[in-house]
């Protein structure tokens, strides 16, 4: 196996033990039930698009935007590779809202779904723990998922997060896992081919230093 290889096995499956740590013992730092009202936000205004439509959450944890997009009328799919964080959505997803809510395990390097699937995928928070190295095969798997013209609601990292604060690097490791944030520049090169920018916020609020983006596909 080439070094390089070797390296994004070995980040991969330390990201994969601190993800089973954090949502065996809960202690994560990030709410579970509580969704982002910036995500609440975007997807109001897609609903206005797409009322019904079916949406996927990439590395939806323990499922609370969900259960916001359930609630807004959305058929939702929550993926993750973690399967205890599933356990744990499965606990919190209200039984009236079930009908609304697939759980499934998946990868988000290769998304097991059909061609155009979703009008909608949402990415809180997912997208700043893969490699650069895996940023082609996140796209590929993201256009593939997508329906032409369906949006993309993306929360990342910015370089204001308190963790990053003091480093000139743009990544860093924290009890084995990986984290990146992307600069302004990033968030508008990253997807202009394939998708229009319809807003961008920078979070600051308690030292948080998050992007939040919502985009539609060209």
């Amino acid at each position: 196996m080439a070094a390089s290889a070797r390296g994004r096995h070995t980040q991969a499956e330390a990201n994969r033990r601190y993800f089973e740590s954090a949502y065996r013992t809960g202690q994560h730092g990030w709410p579970e039930t509580e969704a982002s009202p910036y995500v609440l936000r975007f997807l109001s205004r897609v609903r206005e698009a797409f009322s019904g439509g079916r949406l996927l959450d990439l590395g939806c944890g323990e499922g609370r935007h969900c259960l916001a997009a359930a609630k807004l009328g959305f058929q939702t799919v929550g993926l993750d590779y973690e399967p205890l964080a599933l356990a744990r959505a499965r606990h919190l997803i209200p039984a009236g809202l079930r009908q609304r809510v697939t759980l499934c395990v998946g990868d988000v390097l290769n998304l097991p779904f059909e061609e155009a699937a979703f009008d909608v995928v949402l990415d809180y928070g997912c997208l700043h723990h893969q490699r650069k190295a895996d940023w082609r095969r996140y796209r590929a798997n993201l256009l593939r998922a997508l329906k032409p013209h369906g949006f993309y609601i993306l929360s990342v990292f910015s370089p204001r997060f308190h963790l990053f604060r003091g480093s000139s690097r743009p990544w860093h490791l924290a009890h084995g896992a990986y984290r990146r944030w992307f600069s302004h520049e990033e968030m508008l090169r990253l997807w202009e081919k394939d998708f229009e920018l319809l807003d961008l916020i920078e979070e600051r609020d308690n030292q948080r230093g998050m992007w939040h983006a919502l985009f539609r596909r060209r």
